[in-house]
């Protein structure tokens, strides 16, 4: 049985859509399976706020509305234009701050990486980053993993990080390996069609190598990393 037992899912205005909603819906059937055996995951979709948040492309969603003073097992921290917003919110630094000082799990993908990384927990870390945050995140003083993987676990930091959106669902497949088993994860894995595609780099601590495009990444970046990554 896994020490996980509850999840937040943060929402905040202009999130992205995958980002949030990939991990989320697979976390959510992972929790249906355990009810099945008995056994209980709490998985919440929240926001400061509560009630609709809009997101990226304009969808709204529902949230539970959350307390700063809550605390979770795991808080997953999703991107989107949103993030940049995000990172600059002190409630939601602080919050992940306090997550990681009580030696629980911080989460992100894409943008929210950036979030993260101006928690200041991932300082002295080597981690993941979508292709568009790198350059920036390296001028900050961050550790940006290269050669640049789809996502990394570090367990022993209780820290996830992976790509952009094309990462999130194989990336969530080796975070649930980690958190609740390898017999769990293929089972989710196979159900959803993501292990005869990916096969078994799903199970590992880092994912496979991302084969960028110089140019193009450079491109991306100059017109988007301070979108996603705001001056402070």
């Amino acid at each position: 049985m896994s020490d996980i037992t509850n999840v937040l899912f943060l929402a905040f205005p202009n999130v992205g859509e995958q980002d949030l909603l990939a991990p989320w819906e697979l976390f959510k059937a992972l929790a249906f399976d355990l009810d099945q055996q008995g056994e209980t995951l709490n998985v919440t979709l929240g926001s400061f706020e509560g009630g609709l948040v809009t997101t990226h492309m304009g969808a709204q969603i529902q949230t539970e509305q959350v307390s700063p003073d809550d605390r979770y097992d795991l808080i997953y921290v999703p991107g989107g234009i949103g993030g940049g917003a995000a990172s600059l919110d002190p409630q939601i630094l602080d919050f992940i701050r306090a997550h990681h000082a009580d030696g629980r799990w911080v989460a992100a993908n894409c943008a929210g990486v950036g979030v993260v990384f101006r928690s200041g927990i991932l300082d002295g870390v080597s981690f993941q980053a979508a292709a568009v945050l790198g350059r920036r995140l390296r001028e900050l003083g961050a550790d940006v993993a290269a050669p640049r993987r789809a996502w990394s676990v570090l367990p022993e930091h209780k820290i996830f990080t992976s790509g952009g959106a094309a990462t999130v669902h194989p990336s969530t497949i080796a975070l649930i390996t980690e958190l609740f088993g390898k017999e769990r994860a293929a089972a989710l894995a196979g159900t959803w069609d993501t292990l005869p595609l990916h096969g078994d780099s799903l199970f590992e601590l880092e994912g496979p190598i991302s084969n960028d495009n110089a140019d193009f990444v450079a491109g991306l970046q100059s017109g988007m990393e301070k979108v996603f990554l705001p001056v402070a």
